[in-house]
């Protein structure tokens, strides 16, 4: 197993650091801050040491950029005082996860993966997104651990949450392949120098012989890149996700769970506004929403260019 690099470490900690105290402070309306510790490699039986009693378990799976899951574990205590600070409460625990804790806390960690995915899709300079998270409670003796956590090592950092009494430590354990894949996206991974061209070998070693350079024929101006159109054809079939945005709006989770049936949401956009037209999740035209036959329809009123589209794609 490769060494965590210490600027890597330093960059985890703090993206997932401050994605959780954002997300904390929001949903429970009071002041979090969050500090990495060290990060440390546990097996298997060290993340079932790592609290006594009942331990929930919060999996990340990534679909988008990165594979596989990144695991975050909290006692089963601290977890529900949190999900009833985020409730309304005053932070009392409780000795289950069940029903609406449950699905605050999936919400809760949903949110943390989305800003610290924002964070790394910005630095690897391409999208990376998860599904949606499980939430599984386990004893710290519980056989099957291996199965629930996939194989180990674990690269493991104590995230310490602290608002007023209230302190909680999320440890986020980062399995070595996801950590390889890691430090490829974010510029860690060493690579290989590329070959030298023909030209510049035969110019190496004449001066490694004392020769002369050899003369050389002025640079041609800047080449032309031109696309084959038939190679361009092969992808033409592949589909992609379309989707057409109305608006969208931020809401305490508290309100959110409260929903039911014929509640309203009001969207940020004025209803006369243009709506938005994305293409796997990269906007390319703006127009408005027709009936066409009994059925919702978009009409196109501004769009980008082929090759903007194309390159949106990439």
């Amino acid at each position: 197993m490769d060494p965590l690099p210490p600027d890597l470490q330093k960059k985890l900690g703090q993206c997932f650091s401050e994605s959780m105290a954002s997300v904390f402070s929001m949903l429970t309306g009071r002041e979090f801050t969050l500090s990495p510790g060290a990060f440390t490699t546990l097996d298997t039986p060290g993340v079932a040491a790592l609290h006594e009693g009942t331990t929930i378990l919060v999996k990340a799976h990534y679909t988008k950029g990165l594979s596989g899951p990144l695991i975050f574990a909290l006692h089963l205590r601290e977890g529900t005082r949190l999900v009833d600070l985020m409730l309304g409460g005053e932070g009392a625990p409780a000795d289950e996860l069940v029903g609406d804790s449950r699905d605050a806390l999936a919400e809760t960690f949903n949110q943390v993966m989305g800003s610290a995915n924002q964070t790394l899709s910005d630095q690897a300079g391409e999208t990376i997104s998860i599904s949606n998270v499980e939430i599984l409670a386990v004893e710290s003796e519980a056989k099957g651990l291996e199965e629930l956590l996939g194989p180990p090592p674990f690269h493991a950092v104590p995230l310490e949450a602290k608002q007023d009494g209230l302190s909680a430590v999320v440890h986020a354990l980062f399995p070595d392949l996801l950590v390889q894949q890691l430090k490829r996206k974010l510029g860690f991974q060493e690579s290989s120098p590329a070959p030298l061209p023909e030209a510049s070998r035969a110019e190496t070693s004449r001066a490694a012989a004392g020769a002369p350079p050899a003369q050389r024929t002025p640079a041609a101006g800047p080449a032309t890149i031109t696309v084959d159109a038939g190679n361009l054809d092969l992808i033409m079939d592949i589909e992609l996700q379309v989707v057409v945005r109305m608006g969208q709006t931020e809401m305490p989770l508290g309100e959110l769970l409260k929903l039911t049936p014929g509640a309203i949401i009001e969207l940020n956009r004025a209803a006369d506004a243009p709506v938005d037209l994305l293409v796997n999740g990269k906007q390319i035209a703006r127009g408005e929403v027709v009936v066409v036959d009994g059925n919702f329809a978009f009409r196109i009123t501004e769009i980008e260019s082929t090759a903007a589209r194309i390159r949106s794609l990439g």
